[in-house]
């Protein structure tokens, strides 16, 4: 059962990492990097401040959280399964459109791929974030999920995770961000009750 999975998840990442344009290459290298994606946290921690006020500090630490939880268990689980990148595995290594800096450097990421930590990460935010946005406006609440799915699916265009990867990073990341939510509810209660 294990090979017919392999077979599928080589399949459909060959097939994400094939239908790539120069245009392509350039916006989903971009895309992939946290940087880019500043003035959305920028614009979502001045939602958060408007609507929480101080309050704001200590959900930005359970997101902070979310992110230690998510990046940490991601690493370990990364180390102790040790299943190789697509651009590390030499059975397909070939097959694929890689990324190549200016300097001629090609992109292959770290040596082990199973979980993602793009996409256990990004997951674990957007559970935090649906919550605390949900009395900010419902109209808002489709921008994150959004964000994750772009975000992983560069993973997968650049060839740096296999869909399961993702998809596996991604269940770790949202039970990442719903324990930093519980534990948040938590210290919530124990600032109401002193």
């Amino acid at each position: 059962m294990f090979e017919q999975i392999e077979v599928w998840d080589r399949i459909v990442l060959q097939a994400i990492n094939s239908a790539h344009t120069p245009f392509l290459d350039t916006l989903m290298w971009i895309m992939t990097k946290l940087y880019i994606w500043i003035p959305l946290f920028a614009w979502a921690i001045y939602k958060l401040w408007k609507h929480y006020q101080k309050q704001t500090f200590l959900i930005l630490a359970f997101l902070a959280l979310s992110v230690v939880f998510s990046d940490q268990s991601s690493v370990f689980i990364k180390n102790r399964v040790q299943r190789y990148r697509p651009t590390h595995n030499l059975e397909i290594q070939d097959k694929l459109h890689l990324h190549q800096n200016k300097d001629g450097e090609v992109y292959r990421g770290g040596m082990y791929g199973f979980v993602s930590s793009h996409a256990a990460n990004s997951w674990g935010l957007v559970v935090l974030l649906l919550y605390f946005f949900r009395p900010i406006g419902k109209k808002y609440l489709w921008i994150f999920p959004a964000w994750a799915i772009v975000f992983c699916y560069t993973r997968m265009y650049l060839a740096a995770h296999y869909p399961l990867d993702i998809l596996c990073g991604a269940v770790l990341g949202i039970a990442c961000g719903g324990l930093s939510l519980w534990l948040y509810t938590l210290a919530q209660k124990q600032i109401h009750q002193a």
